[in-house]
């Protein structure tokens, strides 16, 4: 390119200069001219908000979703230059990104017993051999709300632990109530789809294999293994029944948890209510 600009020096023409040193037009203009382009703020902020409800659309659907957004064409190579600044894959995204992007979409709670998240884990009981603590934990306090414990995996003892944590605060609207779980069979039958929906409780199911939308209650169950199933070993169902019952009253009444500010389910719910009356 320095053989270029001595030619032209010499007062050469640009066409004999590039055939005499053997370099392109195209080498020529695309390295003398360096484009800058300075992008739209709304126009990529914009474009984050739809690509969050819409994490399938590359940049041709994109551009025709800006032009209807801002009221103005946009083509596509600017949105081209915008998903190559924010580092995004083009023009599809994996399937982790669809699951983060769609769990952006889930029910936040704001308060208690907006949002409850159900699943159930196993026990071994010994000489009954497996049993079965079908749970509901409040995402927002991490109360432990309601539980059911049976020898058997069945939808009924699924809508016992929903039961159990209903009629344990009736002081709740069950309107404005989601209880979010995962899509076993006991929680997609229809039984329990039927019984729910007597109740007047609003379903959220997670993405198969997304044990992380349902965290909250996956945590949980960690830390309820660890601290009072482990220790321990029962010798059959009903040895387990009471360590379930002392643990459902500790747990709220006397366990600390971090992200309360190291109190108790109950202490926190207590000092939520009386700053939100």
């Amino acid at each position: 390119m320095r053989a270029v600009q001595l030619m032209l020096e010499q007062r050469m023409s640009l066409r004999k200069a590039l055939d005499y040193s053997g370099c392109s037009r195209k080498m020529y203009y695309g390295e003398a001219k360096e484009r800058t382009v300075s992008l739209d703020l709304e126009m990529v902020q914009t474009v984050e908000k739809i690509a969050l409800e819409r994490p399938s659309y590359g940049t041709r659907r994109m551009a025709a979703m800006l032009s209807r957004e801002l009221h103005t064409p946009v083509n596509m190579k600017r949105v081209q230059r915008i998903y190559r600044t924010l580092n995004w894959i083009e023009p599809s995204l994996t399937k982790k990104d669809v699951i983060r992007a769609a769990t952006s979409s889930l029910v936040e709670p704001r308060a208690p017993c907006e949002l409850w998240e159900a699943d159930f884990t196993y026990v071994w009981c010994g000489t009954d051999r497996w049993c079965y603590l079908f749970n509901v934990l409040d995402v927002f306090s991490r109360e432990w709300t309601g539980y059911a414990f049976d020898t058997a995996a069945r939808s009924d003892n699924a809508i016992m632990s929903v039961n159990n944590a209903l009629a344990a605060h009736p002081q709740i609207d069950i309107p404005k109530l989601t209880l979010r779980i995962d899509n076993g069979s006991q929680y997609t039958s229809r039984k329990f789809t039927e019984s729910m929906k007597v109740l007047g409780l609003k379903l959220e199911y997670i993405f198969a294999n997304t044990p992380e939308q349902n965290g909250s209650i996956e945590s949980f169950h960690g830390r309820l293994k660890r601290e009072y199933i482990w220790p321990r070993e029962f010798s059959n169902y009903q040895e387990a029944e009471i360590a379930m019952a002392d643990a459902f009253t500790d747990y709220n009444e006397k366990r600390i948890h971090s992200s309360l500010d190291y109190k108790t389910p109950n202490e926190f719910l207590s000092e939520w209510r009386t700053t939100h009356p």
